[in-house]
């Protein structure tokens, strides 16, 4: 039993000794912590892979930051362009388009002057009794409520809401959008209105015709001599059906609007009219 003593007494001695030296030999060579030494040298591929890692993974978050920048930059020099463009395409319609207004049929004779301002038609709200469209011009442009919007083509309607950059326009295809009118050729002298069912069609009548008017299908219908918002002569549509309306005893027509509604781009509101006035010849130049 001593001598079992005695050996793992030699044994537990002698592994000292190793250890005492093995850790004197790296002291010396200036390795003073050999465990950490070691589990640094176990970790240090590991380190050396994540920092490969870290370093691709902000190589790449420098790419998309500047792929980003990029993009942003290009926007804003496109959103640049666009407004440019816009702005010379206002310009040269703003050089032209009262000069083409004014040789819309019947307004170069009948007017002094005719001035009316571009706009865009930005929205249009419809499948209701009402029907209106939203421009892009307003106050600012000056525009104001009760002024016409009309195309080279017919009358729109008229601005019944306005904002400094934008403003609200009611329609024909409106139930409570009565124009004065008269059939160009025979004079019969109505007034327009739409009921629901006609709106939905895009269709306008034309009531309270002269039993005795003699319009016929195809006859042209444009705004009458009365009336502060239209000026006069600007066509509102054509003929396409005439009935006898016994109770009132008089004649309604139907009516097929110039102006293609569904499909309006670009409109005019006229913000100035002056009629020609008609000389009456002088007493003097009559004897």
């Amino acid at each position: 039993m001593k001598y079992i003593k005695n050996k793992i007494f030699i044994a537990a001695l002698t592994l000292a000794l190793c250890v005492t030296t093995v850790f004197s030999v790296f002291y010396f060579m200036g390795v003073q912590n050999l465990p950490a030494a070691m589990i640094q040298d176990a970790l240090s591929p590991i380190q050396r892979v994540m920092t490969n890692l870290g370093n691709a993974f902000d190589g790449y978050t420098v790419y998309f930051s500047n792929m980003r920048a990029l993009y942003e930059q290009n926007q804003i020099l496109k959103d640049r362009v666009e407004n440019l463009e816009q702005q010379l395409h206002d310009a040269q319609l703003a050089v032209g388009e009262n000069a083409a207004l004014r040789d819309y049929i019947g307004v170069r004779d009948r007017y002094e002057s005719f001035s009316a301002v571009s706009a865009q038609v930005l929205g249009r709200s419809d499948g209701t009794y009402l029907q209106y469209l939203t421009l892009d011009k307003g106050t600012s442009s000056g525009i104001r409520e009760n002024m016409a919007v009309i195309t080279p083509y017919g009358v729109v309607g008229y601005v019944c809401q306005v904002s400094t950059n934008s403003c609200r326009v009611k329609t024909l295809l409106q139930y409570d959008t009565g124009v004065g009118v008269y059939v160009q050729r025979s004079g019969d002298m109505g007034m327009t209105d739409c009921p629901y069912a006609m709106g939905q069609k895009g269709l306008l009548r034309v009531i309270y015709l002269p039993e005795d008017a003699t319009l016929q299908i195809g006859d042209r219908v444009v705004t009458g001599d009365l009336g502060d918002i239209y000026p006069s002569g600007l066509t509102v549509g054509h003929v396409i059906e005439i009935m006898p309306d016994a109770y009132s005893r008089t004649l309604t027509a139907t009516i097929q609007p110039s102006v293609e509604f569904d499909s309006l781009e670009q409109v005019f509101v006229v913000i100035g009219f002056v009629e020609k006035v008609t000389e009456m010849p002088s007493e003097d130049a009559t004897s």
